[in-house]
């Protein structure tokens, strides 16, 4: 059973030093909503309730609970968005938002990567 469905809204686009960062806040929202909704339904209610409230003598039951902890996450990941849709617009928006921010990086990562070539051939070289 898989009703995924694309979440639309804006996406915005940053960059850290060494990272490019999709920020989905649409996507994390909806994702929230529908599984507040999805704990509150028969269908999951019990299993979240089994899996997190501890059993009669305080404890929990370890890998069992591990178990249906993850069978209950495929589930709900399988139901939630995973998505972002955009107009064209908007991903060429975003794409070249990433280019810009991604090329410094890549140059970086390549001239870092030249140096520990030559680095590396210069201690070759010293070692005959």
């Amino acid at each position: 059973m898989n009703d995924r469905k694309p979440v639309t809204g804006p996406l915005y686009v940053e960059a850290t030093p060494l990272l490019v960062t999709l920020d989905v806040t649409p996507l994390i929202s909806d994702n929230v909503h529908d599984l507040l909704n999805l704990l509150m339904d028969d269908e999951f209610f019990e299993t979240f309730l089994e899996i997190a409230v501890p059993d009669q003598d305080g404890e929990h039951d370890g890998l069992a609970d591990r178990l249906d902890f993850e069978r209950l996450h495929a589930v709900l990941v399988d139901r939630l968005a995973t998505r972002v849709a955009l107009t064209g617009p908007q991903a060429l928006r975003a794409a070249k938002r990433m280019q810009a921010f991604a090329e410094p990086m890549v140059t970086a990562q390549e001239q870092t990567t030249a140096a520990l070539s030559n680095f590396a051939q210069q201690k070759d070289r010293r070692a005959s």
